[in-house]
């Protein structure tokens, strides 16, 4: 279920409208904010935590339409041609993930206190 709703995102753009696939783009939106969170443990109930949500939702998607690629299919391309194709993907690090969070939602969750995480000690 996304943090956000359409309304909330056409607010977010505003003057641009919300696209057509607006639903589709908060579901994924919302989906790669909970992979961020993943191991985090936050009130998911709580009036603040709902509004960080809400606006991290719309940062995202956000990010989404300017990259243009909401399928995560091109978070690895370094380049890209059009006619006869060419493509040339990053060299990532070891261990290195592309790209999936706009740097904006990762310091607004920072910020707020969501990325907080508790070290388990067992025995």
């Amino acid at each position: 279920m996304p943090y956000a709703t359409v309304p909330d995102l056409a607010a977010w753009l505003a003057p641009e409208p919300a696209p057509p696939n607006a639903v589709r783009l908060l579901t994924l939106a919302s989906q790669r904010i909970d992979r961020a969170l993943l191991g985090a443990w936050y009130d998911r109930d709580d009036v603040e935590v709902v509004e960080v949500l809400r606006q991290a939702t719309g940062q995202q998607v956000h990010w989404m339409l300017e990259r243009g690629d909401e399928t995560e299919a091109q978070s690895d391309l370094q380049s890209m041609s059009t006619g006869i194709r060419s493509f040339s993907k990053r060299a990532l690090r070891d261990g290195e993930q592309p790209q999936k969070l706009a740097a904006s939602v990762s310091d607004l969750l920072m910020g707020c206190g969501l990325f907080r995480f508790d070290p388990l000690v067992v025995g």
